[in-house]
């Protein structure tokens, strides 16, 4: 990439009065437009400016004003954004100039003139053919609802080959919860004696040989209309995958606006897993957005109603998609869990110590993604009060997220950079590296601001437990049963910065209880909460069944 985001001479950049920057998940990219840009009014969105607004909401935030120059940044996305929507962005744009950044290593200039004459033919083509696929979509649904309905699966052979399907168009992640769920179970399978091949819009796993089949990129535009014609294009070019390989399994990582998995099991006559998170629709309509509503609802309720099993993470989940359509007799209750070989006691943390000095200092750690209801700003205010306390605390904090920048603000502002560390993300692989630096670690998720219960099941918690460390985790739905208070970690209220600063401090004086709170987490994720053990409950029951 570029030593510098500047495209400008000195002169230039002087009669640039007004940036507009985008920034989405790229937090270094405002640091830098502002060194380069150092005189100039700079308005600045994230990605929690935009999250759950519709395109014209969007453009109507952006054109507040007229800017002389746009800036665009979409590195460290960990979303599947394409080019031509980001050039759609510039294209309505009130700015006289567009400067776009797609990624660590391409940085490129557009002038309107050019953006339109690139758009223009892709967005009619795009209109005219995701019209086709969208009464395509409505048609197909509708007689394969009443064709599947109540068919019996006529072949019950049992092999060890599995074919895993992530049809969520998610793109290429290197951490987060999706990406730890799918490396854990197929770890889990290999583990119990099973071959796994994996189909996927993107290879998000180093190690493990991806059959990548790529979305339309005629619907870059229309992302509703992509992930349905997806459907579409993941049951043709699947076809010829699965004559070659001859799975007798399929494992679906249940996605919006996709049943393809349950085309391919009828097709192939072979039963299929649906793993389900949480509804897809819920999520998508009430955090994004959500044009096609009931067929996104048409969808889902057909993968639900004919999976042979659903593998779900929480009870929570469970009474969901009860009333969606999924027959509660083929649930499997199946809590994430963690790989004890990779987090365990015996990693050293030295290392990371030593890279952000924090050697004989007491650290308090946390991971995940910084927004709200992963509770990091919760940890952050816990944080500040205990350092009006104790001074020789360190806390360190691992991820990335829309309140990352905030929350480093609020840091520099409270002159605590030193005592308060923000690492930014990381791969997965590096993880056990960085809980090793840690004393404490703090899982302080919050409930959901709308009525829906917390469903989730953090993978998180069970790292924290493998590494033998003591633990902090909001007593919340499933944290709250998992975790045994003052015997394998310790409950907080959530969202209560009072108890949880207490905890800390309290757990900051007792060793012994550090010590013993900690073998026992260990314990606890040796004896309930492998991979290994997570692939074997939901395969068990496809045997038996």
């Amino acid at each position: 990439m570029h030593n510098s985001i500047a495209f400008h001479t000195k002169s230039i950049q002087s009669k640039i009065k007004s940036i507009l920057l985008i920034a989405f998940e790229d937090q270094k990219i405002i640091d830098e437009v502002k060194s380069a840009y150092p005189l100039t009014e700079i308005e600045t969105i994230t990605k929690n400016d935009i999250t759950g607004k519709s395109f014209r909401e969007i453009l109507k935030l952006i054109n507040k004003k007229h800017y002389d120059l746009l800036v665009i940044s979409n590195r460290y996305s960990q979303l599947n954004r394409s080019d031509s929507s980001l050039k759609l962005l510039a294209l309505f744009s009130h700015s006289s100039a567009q400067l776009l950044i797609f990624d660590e290593n391409r940085l490129r200039r557009y002038f309107k003139l050019s953006l339109f004459f690139d758009l223009t033919p892709k967005l009619v083509a795009g209109l005219l053919f995701g019209f086709y696929t969208l009464v395509k979509a409505y048609l197909y649904f509708t007689v394969k609802e009443k064709i599947w309905k109540n068919k019996i699966l006529e072949n019950k052979s049992v092999c060890n080959k599995i074919a895993y399907l992530r049809t969520d168009l998610s793109g290429k992640v290197i951490s987060g919860g999706a990406i730890t769920h799918i490396t854990g179970f197929i770890e889990g399978a290999k583990s119990l004696g099973y071959e796994v091949i994996f189909l996927s819009d993107a290879k998000i796993l180093a190690d493990f040989e991806t059959n990548i089949i790529r979305p339309n990129p005629l619907l870059d535009l229309f992302d509703e209309l992509q992930l349905l014609d997806y459907h579409f294009t993941f049951i043709r070019k699947s076809k010829r995958i699965f004559e070659t390989y001859k799975p007798c399994l399929i494992y679906q990582r249940h996605s919006v606006f996709n049943a393809s998995g349950i085309a391919l099991s009828m097709l192939f006559n072979i039963p299929i897993i649906l793993e389900v998170n949480y509804s897809e629709v819920w999520v998508k309509k009430n955090w994004s957005r959500l044009v096609f509503e009931k067929l996104a609802s048409k969808i889902e309720r057909i993968a639900f109603e004919n999976a042979n099993i659903i593998s779900v993470v929480s009870e929570v989940v469970k009474d969901q998609i009860v009333p969606l359509g999924a027959n509660e007799l083929k649930i499997v209750i199946n809590p994430n869990g963690v790989d004890v070989n990779k987090f365990s006691p015996t990693i050293d943390g030295s290392q990371i110590k030593n890279k952000y000095n924090l050697e004989n200092k007491f650290t308090v750690g946390f991971i995940g993604t910084f927004t709200r209801w992963h509770g990091v700003e919760i940890f952050f205010e816990a944080a500040v009060e205990i350092l009006k306390q104790n001074r020789d605390i360190k806390y360190l904090l691992i991820g990335d997220g829309n309140l990352k920048a905030v929350l480093e603000w609020r840091c520099g502002e409270l002159n605590l950079k030193d005592k308060i560390v923000f690492t930014g993300i990381i791969p997965h692989s590096e993880a056990p590296n960085y809980l090793a630096a840690c004393d404490i670690l703090v899982s302080p998720h919050l409930g959901f601001e709308s009525n829906q219960r917390f469903f989730g099941s953090p993978t998180k918690l069970f790292e924290y437990m493998a590494m033998g460390k003591p633990i902090i985790a909001s007593d919340l739905e499933q944290i709250g049963k998992i975790i045994q208070h003052k015997v394998n970690g310790i409950k907080v209220k959530p969202g209560d910065a009072a108890e949880l600063t207490l905890a800390i401090l309290d757990l900051i004086e007792n060793e012994k209880l550090r010590r013993s709170i900690g073998a026992n987490a260990r314990q606890d994720a040796e004896n309930n909460f492998t991979w290994k053990m997570n692939a074997e409950r939901v395969l068990a029951k496809v045997i038996s069944s």
